[in-house]
């Protein structure tokens, strides 16, 4: 088979798939839908994205599958230009997630934007919170790291495969450990 006559059923399955995903929002609810996301290859994915008016800039590549949670729309993911999202990326929606440009997401990432002990004693102490989380441009995060919300890491910052990232940092930091403290400055 010709690389033309596959490039074309791509095209037309990636189409399929967004109006699939669009019958499922519509007919069983957006949790069903974002079920998709899971076996979807990335190009679909992509094409969803977009279509349901997720920000992505140019020359992006998110790898799937992909995990969204707490969200009814993705209004509050933000992804800039030349950006990388690795597979099995976890995102908690429940505020705004701004990926800002050249910014590399390793796999299995996760992003989460609140905190709720629901009925728990805890409650009490620490209230139901959520704030946004920003990346700022040409940072880098490695494999399997977790990012806690009202996190802002600079320009040019790094994280190390495994951190867990509880406190914003300046730009041209590297950040390793659980939890994640800046062990030097970059210096370009």
């Amino acid at each position: 088979m010709g690389l033309g006559i596959r490039k074309s059923i791509g095209k037309v399955l990636r189409n399929i798939r967004k109006y699939e995903f669009r019958l499922r929002k519509f007919l069983l609810g957006f949790e069903n839908a974002l079920c998709m996301f899971y076996y979807i290859d990335k190009y679909s994915a992509k094409k969803i994205l977009s279509d349901q008016k997720v920000k992505i800039g140019k020359n992006c590549d998110i790898e799937t599958p992909l995990y969204f949670h707490n969200c009814n729309d993705f209004l509050n993911l933000n992804i800039g230009d030349n950006c990388h999202i690795g597979k099995n990326c976890f995102f908690d929606l429940s505020d705004e997630i701004f990926i800002k440009d050249n910014v590399v997401v390793s796999m299995q990432c996760t992003f989460l934007t609140h905190m709720n002990a629901l009925h728990s004693k805890v409650l009490q102490v620490y209230p139901k919170t959520k704030k946004p989380i920003i990346i700022n441009n040409d940072s880098y995060i490695g494999a399997n790291c977790t990012i806690l919300m009202g996190v802002e890491l600079g320009s040019c910052n790094v994280v190390t495969a495994g951190s867990v990232v509880i406190k914003s940092s300046p730009q041209n930091s590297l950040m390793a450990g659980v939890p994640a403290i800046i062990t030097k400055q970059i210096k370009f």
